[in-house]
């Protein structure tokens, strides 16, 4: 492996995640005390060496989202506009969704049974007091009904099936070739 000077561009292979860093030094900037920071201070913040954010930083004033100057011995770095966070950093509970399969199912199943409880009870409703539905028949809403609590259910019971497997591979430490590390 090649030294490389500061300046030069990183070989591709050197640090595959140095660009998943962004995030962190962009937040180091909006909850610092003042607005313009050292490499010194961004490094500290992040919990990362000084040459892998002193990169970060370069390429982040190269795309424009940081200003810097070197006045004297040390460069200085601010934000140059305001960077809008993605909402699932607004609001974490969309990133747990967001991650987690075992909620997605269960959200999916839970909408799926808002419609069974919409449909079956007009269903019931239409067969007691013999009253016919406009555009469908009492049938085909019986049906509807029934399959949105089945397919409801189905989600429901993959949603614990997904959640128990996952909390036994956490428990045993099981890595998946797929699967994002925290």
């Amino acid at each position: 492996m090649s030294l490389e000077s500061e300046d030069s561009e990183p070989h591709p292979d050197l640090d595959a995640s140095l660009k998943t860093q962004d995030k962190p030094i962009i937040d180091a900037f909006s909850h610092a005390e003042h607005q313009v920071l050292l490499t010194t201070e961004v490094a500290e913040k992040v919990e990362l060496s000084d040459r892998q954010v002193r990169r970060r930083l370069k390429d982040l004033a190269s795309r424009d989202i940081l200003g810097t100057r070197k006045p004297g011995r040390d460069r200085l770095w601010w934000l140059k506009r305001d960077v809008r966070e993605p909402i699932t950093s607004q609001y974490p509970l969309l990133r747990f969704a967001r991650d987690r399969t075992s909620v997605q199912l269960l959200l999916v199943g839970l909408g799926i049974g808002v419609v069974a409880l919409v449909l079956v009870p007009i269903a019931s409703f239409t067969y007691a007091h013999t009253v016919s539905p406009p555009l469908i028949t009492r049938e085909t809403l019986l049906e509807g009904g029934l399959l949105a609590s089945m397919l409801a259910s189905g989600f429901l019971i993959a949603a614990v099936a997904a959640a128990a497997i996952g909390w036994v591979f956490r428990y045993y430490n099981v890595e998946l070739p797929f699967q994002d590390s925290p």
